[in-house]
């Protein structure tokens, strides 16, 4: 009796059709180099996108980058990505990458079942457009595959993506391994001119090296040299007029009375007079000397750090070894 009541429940559980699991698909957040702000609107059309024809479809709290450094593999690697959907108990995930084009917004989407099975397209959005204007991506969502996806070949999705408006534009799938990535052809790279080749020798290997100028004096430290030896020339000129003052006074002198009171008290006064004339015109030719020399020395500093404004640095190889040469100011 036991048996048969065994029998009985095998047989119905044979008859009753198994119920189709729900396919969970996650859409994980999008990488590249877009900001923040347009990724997450992207994201959340995708999301809205792929809720049409997958109904368990949720929004993933990380990327495919971060996903993979949690499990402990490379996002590159082939099995990568199977670890990924073993992590987050799902069937299928959303690859995204947004990258700012000239015109527009780039975005690639990837979907990866479980298998390493893919398919992914490529759209441009305008720049300006909104983003949920996802017309060049929306064929892989358009409804589930009609049979499981080969990596072998392209599968056509089963029956029309929207009768309701106007057609998509149309787009062309590939499937591939997961270990593939969509080829994008690099950046034209710009390629400077190779730098000049310094003239060599049969004995000597020369390269010159051009220090930077040495700054030239200002136009206002040059007025004051000028000025300085200018006034100093003066002020000297100006003591020889006083020294010659003071030797016609000592003439006046040496030809005064000195009989009476009156001729000493004019004696005296020219002597004092002669004095001042000798004093200063000792000072002015000893300021003259010194401020003339001091804005003629500068003068000249200033005259040889100009010409000599640029220095080179020269390899040379020998007979009896190597060594290196500075000039300044001039060729060796």
């Amino acid at each position: 009796m036991r048996s048969r009541q065994l029998a009985a429940l095998l047989a119905l559980a044979v008859a009753r059709p198994a119920a189709a699991e729900p396919h969970k698909l996650l859409v994980l957040q999008s990488e590249g180099r877009a900001d923040a702000a347009t990724r997450a609107k992207i994201d959340a059309a995708i999301v809205k996108l792929a809720l049409g024809a997958e109904p368990q479809t949720s929004a993933g709290e990380l990327n495919y980058s971060d996903a993979a450094t949690a499990v402990g593999c490379k996002p590159e690697a082939a099995a990568c990505k199977d670890e990924v959907l073993a992590m987050l108990a799902v069937d299928e995930i959303v690859i995204t990458t947004v990258t700012p084009k000239p015109g527009g917004t780039e975005i690639a989407v990837r979907r990866v079942q479980k298998g390493g099975a893919t398919r992914d397209a490529t759209m441009l959005l305008p720049a300006g457009a909104r983003p949920d204007k996802l017309d060049g991506i929306a064929p892989l969502f358009g409804g589930k595959p009609a049979g499981p996806i080969s990596p072998a070949g392209p599968i056509s999705p089963a029956g029309p993506i929207s009768p309701a408006g106007p057609a998509a534009p149309a787009l062309t799938t590939t499937d591939r391994p997961t270990g593939e990535r969509p080829v994008i052809p690099p950046p034209t790279a710009i390629k400077t001119p190779p730098p000049p080749v310094a003239t060599t020798t049969t004995t000597t290997t020369t390269a010159q090296w051009n220090a930077r100028p040495l700054d030239p004096p200002s136009t206002q430290r040059h007025r004051l040299e000028i000025a300085g030896m200018a006034g100093g020339g003066g002020l000297v000129v100006l003591g020889l007029l006083l020294w010659g003052a003071a030797s016609n006074v000592q003439g006046e002198i040496d030809k005064a009375p000195t009989t009476t009171k009156q001729d000493l008290l004019a004696l005296e006064d020219l002597e004092s007079r002669g004095d001042g004339y000798a004093g200063l015109g000792n000072l002015f030719v000893i300021g003259g000397l010194v401020a003339g020399g001091i804005g003629t020395y500068f003068y000249l500093k200033d005259r040889r750090a100009a010409s000599t404004s640029s220095a080179r640095l020269m390899p040379t190889v020998l007979d009896h070894g190597a060594g290196v040469v500075l000039t300044i100011g001039g060729m060796p």
